[in-house]
């Protein structure tokens, strides 16, 4: 991709970025002005800001802003930050003129009107109760106000005295002095092969001139602070907070390197000790956040709290041992291989790519500073590294602890402390090719894709993509949770974990050593009917990680040590659900619509289910798959097929034939027409209503599949009834699961404990229409439109492929499946639609609702 930095006549600074013959296109908007630049009495006006400028302009009043984007298939949407807020459409690139007309417009002419405040002030304040809800976002709160100061140490959100009280001079005086020409970026990006009308159409805009932004500097509290408080949480979450220099600083790259030696990945010291080797953990991570000026450093441990004394004295070890020993050059040039990689993988979608350079801007008012980054974290020698981890652990640790309500907290607190001054004493101490011919299938919409049968019973999907030197690779076999009963369930959950845990007598540690100093990932997946192995990489390493790959699938070896471990995980997670209502509510609502089926099961198992999993069913299971099942492998990247052919022989020729098998579909009976109500103590209540529908590939799926789409988005009459019109929550959304053995649709939204039967009739009252009159005809052209715009935008990466063309080859459902079945939308006539979606909605419908009680 190339890019060019420009200031037009409008004194606009436009960055073009051109990628020949993307079918996407994003545009975005970066302003330096967020959170931070706040004053007391104003706080979270930046994030409100950005809602009100989706509230329409002259031209396009109320929700048109994002009608007309996601008319013609785009996604419309922004984000606020500390330092910055971005407004951005992701496109087909036939419709980047019209984005960066809309776009423009949004952000240059915006109505702020009096009327759109007062629901909007209720929509924020749902989102703001979300994030109380939220056991990440609550800690993440706390921890601003224990160990931040000055104007990062509020929330983002703001305050529920400043959301409900925001004023329209509030809106205006806030974008008045920071939403100005000194402190914007556009972005156009896509196929710009022509530039003069995007050109002429940016220059027909013009914001307002005025000052940089002047950030204040991060600071964290001057003396260390502990934190503790009490959440309904199934674990424990610990986060340690450090000081970081800014960005552009020279210590910055041999810190960020040495906190991610620490915390980034599966081989780093801490998921080494603190999970591996004990399970004392789930989570063990480190990672920086860099802020205009300045920045922090976290450790973030997740852990059942009664391993809280052994863990804390764990890390102790592995941090003083780190710090004594030093941190290899193995360990370094791992992380900055992750480093370089991570350039190479945004090249993959034009977003990702466009969205790393804005964020450059937003960072430090360059685009180039991530680039200047990079060089720095080539050029840090290991000693840098070691001497940066010696200086990290100089300053001030500051700890907040998110314990569940069961545990002890003063007993906590002051354990903290102990720990705490442990740390500072810490701190003192430091002052070949295929030539067989094999039967091919190549698609009849794509092509770049090819179907070829290897054996009876093995297959390789092939899509070869040279825009990006990565690659995909993937293997499914049939199995998955259709398979499980009440008395294994969990399986192949446990089965898909395992894969990945050493194979030939081959350590974990030096398969994920060997992975990871290639900047490549590999992980086993287990869905409704299928499961299998998952690697992706740079193409310079293909054949170097495959013997990992085909070892994983083929000879794991599955250690008990590590199915413990993954048992353990497993049922904290079971623990935690209890504590979830969404996962309690749409745990009911598979219950009510699958009923004796497979599907109804929980993914992870029950606890007595997985006490009754062993090592030998898991390694049986598998080898008896391997023998009898179907397989598909799928590789999308750049390698030529005799390539593939040729790197891939050796997996091929342990794999068997196997006879082709027809599915087994399971007869099950849903609960239809009833209401069920689950007690859950939160603030807002979670609601689902809704009816089954058939199997993946029946006509009412494509009726549904419409119907989802058309409540779906922005400017959708569900969006705006329920959220804009009523401030009745903060999102509300369609669901539409269809598997290959059945599924169901529904709306779900999460509203507050007052709202919930207001919100309950406005989905029913949504739904009654279209049943009683179906849709205008306008909106199902419409409908068609947005279903081939998101195709466009939604299918880019070699992964993206894999996904789209892997499931249905393995299910029998055909290469052409994906692209078929958008086939049927684009041939389907109104009149059909409107008849069967009548009889659709007919159905007796669900309501499920866990929250408080009326």
């Amino acid at each position: 991709m190339q890019y060019e930095m420009s200031t037009l006549q409008n004194k606009l600074k436009t960055l073009f970025v051109h990628s020949p013959g993307s079918t996407a296109g994003t545009v975005q908007i970066w302003f330096r002005a967020g959170s931070a630049l706040e004053k007391k009495d104003h706080e979270g006006i930046a994030h409100f800001l950005e809602h009100m400028f989706f509230k329409g302009t002259e031209t396009r009043p109320g929700a048109k802003i994002a009608h007309e984007v996601e008319t013609f298939g785009g996604e419309i949407n922004a984000f606020t930050s500390f330092d910055y807020t971005c407004y951005y459409i992701n496109t087909p690139n036939i419709k980047l003129a019209d984005s960066i007309n809309i776009l423009l417009d949004m952000v240059s002419n915006p109505l702020f009107k009096q009327e759109d405040l007062i629901p909007e002030r209720n929509v924020v304040f749902e989102e703001y109760r979300r994030s109380i809800d939220s056991p990440s976002q609550f800690a993440f709160a706390k921890l601003q106000n224990s160990a931040f100061s000055g104007a990062y140490a509020h929330q983002i959100l703001g305050r529920e005295d400043t959301i409900k009280n925001f004023t329209r001079e509030q809106l205006h005086f806030f974008r008045k002095n920071f939403y100005n020409l000194s402190n914007a970026l556009l972005i156009v990006a896509g196929d710009l092969t022509d530039k003069t009308p995007i050109v002429n159409t940016i220059e027909g805009y013009k914001l307002p001139s005025g000052p940089e932004s002047t950030f204040p500097d991060f600071e964290l509290k001057k003396s260390a602070t502990v934190d503790v408080h009490q959440k309904e949480v199934g674990m424990a979450t610990l986060t340690m907070v450090i000081k970081s220099p800014t960005y552009s600083e020279k210590e910055a790259a041999s810190e960020d390197l040495a906190i991610n030696c620490l915390g980034f990945g599966e081989t780093s010291r801490l998921y080494d000790s603190l999970v591996l080797d004990k399970s004392l953990a789930n989570v063990a991570s480190a990672s920086t956040m860099f802020m205009a000026k300045g920045g922090a450093h976290f450790i973030r441990l997740v852990f059942p709290h009664k391993n809280m004394t052994e863990l804390l004295k764990k890390f102790l070890v592995t941090i003083t041992e780190a710090i004594e020993n030093g941190l290899s050059s193995e360990e370094i040039a791992k992380i900055k291989n992750q480093y370089l990689s991570s350039k190479i993988y945004e090249m993959e979608s034009i977003e990702s790519f466009a969205f790393s350079l804005g964020h450059s801007y937003a960072q430090n008012g360059d685009i180039k500073c991530e680039e200047e980054f990079i060089e720095r974290i080539k050029g840090t020698s290991s000693n840098a590294v070691n001497q940066s981890l010696k200086k990290i652990f100089s300053k001030d640790v500051h700890i907040s602890m998110q314990l569940p309500k069961e545990a002890d907290a003063k007993k906590a607190k002051k354990e903290l402390e102990a720990f705490q001054k442990k740390m500072k004493a810490l701190k003192t101490n430091l002052t070949g090719e295929s030539k067989t011919k094999h039967k091919i299938e190549k698609s009849k919409y794509d092509q770049q894709v090819q179907l070829i049968t290897i054996k009876p019973g093995v297959s390789l999907i092939y899509r070869q993509n040279k825009m990006t030197p990565t690659f995909v690779l993937q293997a499914y076999l049939r199995g998955g949770i259709t398979e499980e009963t009440a008395k294994n369930n969990g399986a192949y959950h446990l089965l898909s974990s395992m894969l990945t845990k050493g194979h030939n007598k081959i350590s974990y540690d030096k398969i994920k050593k060997a992975l990871e100093e290639k900047s490549s990932s590999i992980s086993g997946f287990s869905g409704k009917n299928a499961y299998g192995l998952l690697m992706h990489g740079l193409s310079d390493n293909f054949q170097d990680l495959f013997p990992h790959f085909e070892g994983a699938f083929t000879s794991p070896d599955m250690p008990a040590k590590f199915l413990t471990h993954e048992k353990q995980l497993a049922q904290r997670a079971l623990v935690n659900q209890k504590e979830d209502p969404v996962k309690q509510c749409f745990k009911e609502v598979q219950r009510l619509f699958f009923g004796t089926h497979p599907y109804a099961l929980s993914p992870i198992g029950t606890e007595k289910t997985l006490k009754a999993i062993t090592q030998k069913s898991l390694i049986d299971t598998h080898k008896k798959n391997l023998k009898t099942k179907e397989i598909v492998l799928t590789y999308c990247g750049d390698a030529d097929l005799p390539e593939v052919l040729g790197t891939l022989k050796v997996l091929f020729d342990k794999l068997p034939t196997r006879k082709s098998q027809k599915l087994n579909f399971k007869k099950y009976t849903s609960t239809v027409g009833v209401e069920r109500f689950i007690k859950f103590d939160r603030e807002q209540t979670q609601i689902f209503y809704g009816i089954p529908c058939g199997k993946m590939g029946t006509p009412e799926n494509l009726y549904l599949k419409m119907l989802t789409t058309h409540l779906s988005g922005q400017s959708s009459e569900l969006f705006v009834e329920v959220r804009d019109r009523q401030g009745l929550c903060y999102s509300a959304q369609p669901v539409h699961f269809a598997a290959i053995e059945g599924g169901y649709f529904g709306i779900y939204m999460a509203s507050g404990f007052d709202k919930v039967n207001p919100a309950i009739a406005a989905i029913k009252d949504i739904i009654e229409r279209i049943k009683k009159e179906g849709l205008p005809e306008e909106d199902f052209d419409r409908i068609k439109n947005m279903i081939k715009g998101q195709n466009l935008i939604n299918v880019q990466t070699n992964e993206d492929f894999a996904s789209v063309y892997s499931v249905p080859v393995l299910q029998a459902q055909g290469l052409n499946y994906y692209h078929e079945g958008n086939k049927e939308i684009e041939n389907l006539s109104y009149s059909v639609f409107q008849k069967n979606i009548k009889t659709v909605l007919s159905k007796k419908w669900n309501t499920v609702v866990v929250g408080r009680s009326n």
